[in-house]
């Protein structure tokens, strides 16, 4: 079966809030509804209605795709650093950041190029930050709608903004069962085209739904044994029916020898093309950590054919809100994936 989709046809909406705050939603409170274990769990995303002044549920593309679709999208991850003091002035200045220095937007009017941006270890107390923001509102969807959304209990967590100009036709999370430190995996389903030649009369060719993973896997020593069981949950569910191909990037915590095989053993490919030395390291220079630094944080592929990741480049570096105030202890990753024909 091919997963080139000429002719999509959305899915229904699967989860939603029950009311529509008129400004910026307050954190919900957390209501749990049980699932199968390491189950995909479908989330829904919000967009702001600058006509209604308010965050809403997106529709999931309910009235179709429409050409042209773009064939390049944007990556930039981040962890953010849930344990330094000054969360909001982190926050907003990491998204300030990304969107003047990574992503060339000089103004908060100045839309990006089709990107997404993944967010790990936001403090649930700066979540309506991101809603509140500006740039946000008029340039995002948002993944997820609330803290209620991330592992039961959980102070931070993994957040996706995905520019408007790509169709998101589908968000769901993975919580993790055997994760201590109430980590999990953020999916999103995006529309992208493939290039059509340039005698071809067709707008693109074809349609191919690309699913991206957000996450943070379990850090330190004592996690790691289940880094590799939550990163082959990731690339399972990268590998799901009708999806082109899958990405996952964020922090995957390679600290241990151990690390070293478990991208191997999911069966995915590592974007970074260089070795593991300093060029490469995302963390330990701006952390009083015990740990050596390390490339802690990655870009993941399941595929080398039908689309290509750039090699990542490190952001953030030497950031900061103050003297000696790190935006966090992780410099972050930003690369660009391109939708390839393959004849």
């Amino acid at each position: 079966m091919s997963d080139i989709d000429e002719s999509f046809i959305p899915s229904p909406p699967s989860d939603f809030y029950e009311t529509e705050p008129d400004e910026a939603p307050p954190l919900p409170v957390r209501v749990r509804v049980r699932h199968e274990a390491d189950a995909q769990i479908p989330l829904r995303a919000v967009r702001y209605s600058s006509r209604k002044k308010r965050w809403a549920q997106t529709s999931n593309c309910a009235r179709g795709v429409r050409e042209p679709l773009p064939s390049t999208v944007r990556l930039v991850t981040w962890n953010l650093d849930f344990t330094a003091p000054d969360k909001k002035k982190r926050l907003v200045a990491a998204l300030s950041y990304i969107q003047q220095h990574v992503l060339d937007c000089r103004t908060i009017s100045e839309r990006p190029e089709p990107c997404c941006i993944m967010l790990q270890e936001v403090h649930e107390s700066v979540f309506t930050q991101i809603l509140n923001a500006e740039w946000v509102r008029r340039c995002f969807i948002v993944v997820p709608t609330g803290v209620d959304k991330w592992p039961d209990q959980a102070q931070y967590g993994n957040v996706t903004l995905v520019s408007r100009t790509i169709p998101v036709v589908n968000a769901s999370t993975i919580i993790f069962t055997n994760s201590k430190m109430k980590r999990n995996a953020v999916f999103v389903d995006i529309k992208l085209s493939i290039p059509a030649h340039d005698d071809e009369p067709r707008l693109s060719g074809g349609i191919v739904t690309l699913r991206v993973a957000n996450t943070h896997l379990e850090s330190l020593p004592e996690g790691t044994a289940a880094r590799p069981k939550q990163l082959k949950l990731i690339a399972a569910a990268l590998r799901g029916r009708g999806i082109f191909g899958g990405i996952v990037a964020g922090d995957m915590n390679a600290i241990s020898p151990a690390d070293e095989t478990i991208v191997e053993a999911a069966k995915l490919y590592d974007a970074w093309e260089g070795e593991d030395e300093d060029e490469g390291f995302t963390w330990g220079y701006q952390s009083p950590g015990q740990l050596p630094p390390g490339r802690l944080d990655k870009v993941l592929t399941t595929r080398q054919e039908g689309f290509v990741v750039d090699h990542p480049e490190r952001i953030g570096i030497g950031e900061e809100i103050g003297r000696g105030k790190w935006v966090s202890d992780h410099y972050g990753l930003v690369t660009r994936v391109h939708i390839v024909r393959e004849d």
